[in-house]
């Protein structure tokens, strides 16, 4: 019973996998992977952190558009009318026969062209400069949400490689045990061929081996299942042959480490928390940013005309008239309809939110921390009583063997020393697994990548 909930475990871990991944093709190249390689190629080639270091590359653009307003403001215009009817100016009562008789007179030609430039600085602008800095904690925040990505990525393709070594090590555990099945049926057949052992033992000989087998077919569709279900996260190519270069006890120096992993553990670096800090920075300076609105700008323009009007298209007879100015703009805000008071009321009650949030997230984490250190602690002791169980259960072994092929023994006690040395080695690496997923769990919330 036991070895079928291990087995089924192993099935559940890897049943999230597209089945839409299966290619035809053939790929005769092996990829001799470590977790090292598996974690270098989901940096290089997963979606999710190409996307994440694209949106960083964005955030980038849009803080230099927002230092961009410091510099000069520079712009050129040009302006061509024609005047089917001229402008006219009244003339006072009694000056008619300046008009002509009338009392307005045309001005300016029917032809008028102007070309400007002008420029524009900021030179005292505290909306501006705020702006500037909030812009650097949105950047932060890109930066430690594509870090949030890299960790989530990382425990993903640590708990997908942990299930193939997983699949791989049971499957390994009950091609053992289906080999020993069928050695001690080749000699209980031999037995009974020469009348030794009764058709019984050779009876359950047969069975022993045939109840193994769908288990082992079952351990055998468990492995290549963790294996596309780790090639879909690493977007490789479902038909990508991959050949694993370590083993769960490749990672047994792990368990020595765990009292200094439970001395170093906290959430210094943990990358929710740095997310809600650099969001209550964010809406500091956006508080700032409103409260600024209260005080003045001050600002530099200057601008140069060229213009010249005329009845003819005559343009070398023009007379180009040039002016030009230059001066200083202040601009005082006195009243806006309380409209910032109540903006900086609401981003007032935002941070408190935040804080009141971040505060729960931290007593979470603190509980992840203790449940990861608690499994990680347990697994350590299953594995001791494991490795006991493993030795004691291979000595049970060899002596129901002996005892069997001295005919002192039977072949149930064969049979039922040969299932407790199996369950024994499934356990052990089980309990490696959940020591390994345990560290895993502890490592994103302590924010390692």
């Amino acid at each position: 019973m036991k070895l079928k909930i291990i087995l089924y475990s192993v099935l559940t871990l890897s049943a999230g996998v597209s089945l839409s991944q299966n290619d035809n093709r053939q790929n005769d190249s092996v990829l001799h992977m470590n977790l090292n390689t598996a974690l270098t190629i989901a940096n290089d080639h997963n979606p999710t952190i190409k996307i994440a270091n694209l949106e960083i590359e964005r955030t980038n653009y849009s803080k230099k558009e927002t230092l961009g307003a410091l510099l000069p403001n520079i712009s050129i215009s040009g302006q061509y009318v024609n005047n089917l009817k001229k402008p006219v100016m009244f003339l006072p009562q009694g000056m008619e026969l300046i008009g002509g008789g009338k009392d307005y007179m045309e001005i300016g030609s029917a032809n008028s062209y102007q070309l400007s430039a002008s420029a524009a600085l900021p030179l005292v602008n505290f909306s501006l400069w705020e702006s500037i800095n909030a812009k650097q904690y949105d950047m932060d925040l890109i930066i430690e949400q594509c870090r949030a990505s890299k960790i989530d990525m990382a425990k993903q393709v640590k708990d997908a490689y942990y299930a193939v070594l997983l699949a791989k090590a049971s499957l390994d555990v009950l091609e053992q045990s289906i080999n020993n099945a069928k050695e001690t049926l080749e000699s209980t057949k031999a037995a009974y061929e020469q009348g030794v052992v009764s058709e019984y033992d050779y009876i359950r000989a047969q069975v022993q081996v045939n109840n193994l087998n769908p288990t082992y077919i079952s351990a055998k569709n468990s492995l290549e299942l963790a294996t596309l279900q780790l090639k879909m996260i690493l977007s490789l190519p479902a038909n990508q042959k991959i050949e694993m270069t370590e083993t769960l006890e490749s990672f047994a120096t792990n368990i020595s480490l765990l009292d200094m992993m439970q001395k170093d553990a906290n959430l210094d670096n943990n990358t929710e928390i740095k997310q809600i800090d650099l969001n209550i920075k964010s809406l500091q300076s956006k508080l700032k940013t409103i409260n600024t609105q209260h005080l003045p700008s001050l600002s530099a323009f200057a601008s140069y005309t060229v213009q010249t009007q005329a009845d003819d298209f005559k343009f070398n007879d023009y007379n180009w008239v040039k002016s030009a100015q230059v001066g200083l703009q202040l601009s005082i805000p006195v009243f806006s309809g309380l409209t910032v008071v109540n903006q900086s009321k609401q981003a007032k009650i935002a941070i408190k939110e935040l804080e009141l949030q971040k505060q729960y997230v931290i007593d979470g984490m603190d509980l992840n921390i203790r449940s990861a250190i608690d499994n990680m602690k347990a697994a350590n002791e299953q594995l001791i009583a494991n490795k006991d169980a493993i030795a004691q259960a291979a000595r049970g072994y060899d002596i129901a063997k002996v005892r069997y092929q001295t005919g002192s023994g039977t072949i149930l006690e064969l049979n039922d020393s040969e299932l407790s040395l199996t369950q024994a080695k499934l356990n052990y690496q089980q309990s490696l697994y959940n020591f390994l997923t345990a560290q895993s769990n502890l490592d994103k919330v302590m924010g390692k990548e």
